[in-house]
């Protein structure tokens, strides 16, 4: 019997396939574009169909989806599909479907993540005396959109949150940010953190960096342009900047013990610059609450499998459930 688990994006979609009995063993992976499909339907499809799987010999699949996410059904951010757990049920023949966001799933991710899956943007400080010890890790991360989730340890495991925290109101930090906010707001009815951190984000900046409106500038472009275009470069600095302040809200929040792990599909593209002073400064830029700060881990995570092996390990533990609930049943 085998198990499905899936990273769907607004961008592209993973999905990775086990045996029950050595889940830890990947038999079959594959990407897709997200835009090539017009539902999840014919893309679940053609992963079957190329895994090589037999019809009927999955249990569970389990979801990983950006946005809302509902018990029955979703309606994915950033891409127009509506997805419903039956209808799965009754095409492929589950027994379970299960959904969580995308970033409950990195959230879930974050515990199998390798030291050389990251990179250290802030160290940890084991022996501090300013954060206690409470088991929350957060993930964060900056793609088509921007999305943050935080695990936490309890008496039953571990559990994870999701958030709708990327929507929060885009508060500017000096003169630059102000403009740049009043910029946005004559573009946008609510100026939020995810209209700056996001792919549009980033053209969105270069653009007001530049002072001309452009729309076949991407996020891409902004990021090759940035050694040799001022207003590339000025623009993805203040992208990492504001990045960095929102990282630093965050950790005065949560102050998670565990530390905070930047996913997404921009932060591992622009590395160097997530390395640098423009960031570190921004992040630990919190006054009265620097010595907070300063004492979290920020880790930059270079594994863009993280979503799809969260959702794997938390898939895993589902069926294993499942399995000990029907036995119970059978012998109580």
């Amino acid at each position: 019997m085998h198990i499905i688990a899936a990273d769907v994006g607004g961008t592209k979609t993973r999905l990775i396939v086990a045996d029950v009995a050595e889940p830890d063993n990947i038999l079959y992976e594959a990407r897709y574009l997200s835009g090539d499909f017009t539902s999840f339907e014919p893309l679940l499809s053609t992963f079957i169909n190329e895994s090589g799987l037999d019809a009927g010999s999955v249990d569970t699949l389990t979801l990983a989806l950006p946005g809302l996410v509902s018990k029955d059904i979703a309606r994915l951010t950033n891409l127009p599909w509506i997805i419903e757990k039956q209808l799965l049920k009754d095409r492929f023949g589950f027994n379970s479907v299960y959904f969580m966001n995308d970033f409950q799933a990195s959230a879930f991710g974050t515990c199998l993540m390798q030291a050389n899956d990251r990179v250290v943007l802030n160290q940890a400080d084991s022996d501090s005396k300013v954060i206690s010890h409470n088991g929350i890790t957060v993930a964060v991360g900056a793609g088509t959109g921007l999305g943050i989730a935080w695990l936490q340890a309890g008496r039953q495991g571990q559990r994870a949150y999701d958030s709708e925290g990327g929507h929060i109101d885009f508060a500017p930090v000096s003169d630059t940010q102000i403009q740049l906010l009043q910029f946005l707001q004559r573009r946008f009815e609510h100026v939020s953190y995810e209209r700056i951190l996001s792919g549009n984000g980033l053209a969105a900046l270069y653009e007001f960096c530049a002072g001309k409106q452009d729309p076949a500038i991407t996020a891409s472009w902004v990021n090759r342009q940035a050694q040799s275009d001022e207003a590339a470069d000025n623009a993805l600095t203040l992208f990492v900047q504001i990045y960095a302040a929102y990282i630093g809200n965050i950790a005065v929040l949560f102050k998670p013990s565990g530390g905070i792990f930047i996913t997404g599909g921009i932060a591992a593209k622009i590395l160097n610059k997530m390395q640098s002073e423009a960031f570190t400064s921004a992040y630990l830029d919190k006054g009265r609450m620097r010595a907070l700060v300063e004492q979290i881990g920020v880790y930059l995570v270079t594994n863009d499998r993280i979503g799809v092996l969260g959702a794997m390990s938390e898939t895993i533990k589902r069926y294993n459930r499942n399995q000990h609930e029907q036995a119970f049943k059978k012998t109580g």
